[in-house]
C-alpha cells in the first residue's frame, strides 16, 4: 500500500536533523540569532527535537545518560552568552529544560508501566514468552 522507507535512510535523516539542531544551538551567537527567533518556545522545541532524536539514534545508550547529556547541553547553551558579554536568560534555560523533560518523560513513563505490569528484568534482560 505505502512504499516502505529503509530504516537506514530514516536513521540517517534523523541524524542530519539532530546534527543541524546541535550546530545551530552551539554556533556563535550571531548565527543563532539569525537562524532562530529569540523566543523561549523555540528553545523548547529545539531541545525536544534534539533529545527525542538522540533517543531514536542511540537505542543502546542508557536513557538516563541521554537525558543527563541533554541537560549539560542546555547548561552550556545557557551559559554561552556570558562569554559574549550578555546576561543569562532564565526563560531560555527553563525552555531548554522543559524541552528535554518533554522528550525524556515518555521513556521513563513507559518503563514505570513495565514495572507496574510485572515486567521485571532478571540479569538486566526482559523475559520472552517462551521462557518460564
Amino acid at each position: 500500500m505505502f512504499p516502505t522507507i529503509p530504516f537506514r535512510l530514516v536513521r540517517f535523516g534523523s541524524a542530519l536533523i539532530v546534527l543541524t539542531c546541535v550546530i545551530v544551538l552551539v554556533s556563535p551567537l550571531s548565527i543563532r540569532g539569525a537562524v532562530l527567533s529569540d523566543r523561549p518556545i523555540v528553545d523548547v522545541l529545539t531541545f525536544y527535537g534534539v533529545t527525542a532524536g538522540a533517543y531514536g539514534l542511540l537505542p543502546f545508550m542508557r536513557r538516563g545518560d541521554i537525558a543527563m547529556v541533554a541537560m549539560w547541553v542546555v547548561l552550556g547553551v545557557g551559559v554561552a552568552p556570558c562569554f559574549a558579554g550578555e546576561e543569562l536568560s532564565a526563560s531560555h534555560m527553563f525552555g531548554g529544560i522543559v524541552g528535554v523533560l518533554m522528550a525524556a518523560a515518555p521513556v521513563y513513563i513507559a518503563r514505570f508501566r513495565q514495572v507496574a505490569q510485572g515486567d521485571i528484568r532478571d540479569y538486566r534482560r526482559r523475559r520472552t514468552e517462551g521462557e518460564d
